[in-house]
């Protein structure tokens, strides 16, 4: 009897060892993929961009548009590459518990807004499991940009 309670814990210990250690792997693959976000906008590199998205082939006009913005104002955005080194991974669920998602998002404000005119810049980057965390799940990250940089 005592050997079939050790046998179970050691299982139940093994089983918790293997989802956090998925998890962690799960996590360091969307830092890189952050990463080379990134690094695809500091360089103006619009086939590391688009090969960034799932099906990115299909939106490849707005896909530009949204990394000439980025490149632009990339010393505004990301100064000192500071953002990262502050990537932060959360959870979501959208339409059903089944649907769980993660996303990584930047809020900027516009440098030397004191009155608050400008809307802060957001930058949201979500990844869905199917589609694999080396993938950007969502085609349109950027909302208030319009604008921002001026």
């Amino acid at each position: 009897m005592k050997t079939i309670k050790y046998i179970s814990f050691i299982l139940i210990l093994l089983s918790i060892s293997c989802c956090v250690n998925q998890q962690q792997k799960d996590e360091e693959q969307i830092k890189n993929t952050v990463r080379e976000y990134w690094a695809a906008v500091k360089n103006n590199d619009l086939e590391g961009y688009k090969n960034l998205f799932d099906e990115s082939e299909n939106f490849a006009g707005a896909m530009q548009g949204d990394l000439y913005f980025l490149h632009k104002n990339y010393n505004k955005i990301n100064p000192n590459d500071i953002l990262l080194k502050n990537i932060k991974i959360k959870d979501t669920v959208v339409m059903f518990a089944e649907n769980k998602q993660k996303y990584v998002q930047y809020t900027i404000k516009k440098e030397n807004d004191t009155n608050l005119i400008k809307k802060p810049l957001i930058i949201t980057l979500m990844f869905f499991k199917p589609v694999g965390y080396n993938k950007i799940f969502n085609l349109a990250p950027l909302k208030n940009h319009i604008g921002w940089d001026k």
